[in-house]
C-alpha cells in the first residue's frame, strides 16, 4: 500500500513536469520516490525476515500455518524491494504518458511469470521450493519496468 501511495503521488508530479518540460524535476521525483519506496520495501523485508511468526500470530495462526507460513514469508520478503521499485517505475512511466508499462509489470509480477513458475517449481521441488517463484517474477517485472523507465526518460 505505501508503494501505491508513493506511485500515485508521483504520477501527477511527473505528468505536470513532463508537460512543462522540466526534466530535472522528473529525475528528482524518480530518485526520491524510488529511494523511499526501496527503503520501505527493505524495512518490510527486515520485518518479515526477523519476525514472521509474530506477524502470523496476529492472525491466530495455528501450528500448521506457522510451519508453512514462516519459511514462506522469509523467502517471499526478499522480493519486496524489487516489487517496490517495479510499482513506482510503472507509475512514473504512466506520468510520462505510457500507462501500459504499469499494467504489464503488474501482470508479469502476478500472473504471466508467477503462475507458471509456481507450477514448475511446485512440480520440481514441492511446496517449500515454489515460494522462490516470487523472486523470479519480481525480478522479471523489475527488469521490464526499469528498462521501460530508462527508455521513457531518454525520450
Amino acid at each position: 500500500m505505501p508503494m501505491n501511495g508513493l506511485g500515485q503521488g508521483a504520477l501527477p508530479i511527473v505528468g505536470f513536469n513532463y508537460g512543462a518540460g522540466k526534466k530535472e524535476r522528473i529525475r528528482e521525483t524518480c530518485k526520491v520516490t524510488i529511494g523511499v519506496g526501496a527503503a520501505i520495501g527493505l524495512a518490510g523485508t527486515l520485518i518479515f525476515l526477523l519476525a514472521p511468526k509474530a506477524l502470523l500470530l496476529c492472525f491466530s495462526a495455528g501450528e500448521g500455518m506457522l510451519l508453512i507460513g514462516v519459511p514462506a514469508m522469509r523467502i517471499i520478503s526478499v522480493s519486496f524491494v524489487f516489487a517496490a521499485v517495479t510499482m513506482i517505475c510503472g507509475y512514473i512511466v504512466s506520468g510520462l504518458g505510457n500507462g501500459t508499462v504499469n499494467m504489464v509489470a503488474t501482470a508479469i509480477r502476478q500472473l504471466i511469470v508467477l503462475i507458471p513458475c509456481v507450477w514448475i517449481l511446485g512440480k520440481a521441488g514441492g511446496g517449500s521450493v515454489m515460494w522462490y517463484a516470487f523472486w523470479i517474477s519480481e525480478l522479471c517485472a523489475f527488469l521490464y519496468a526499469a528498462i521501460s523507465l530508462r527508455k521513457a526518460l531518454h525520450k
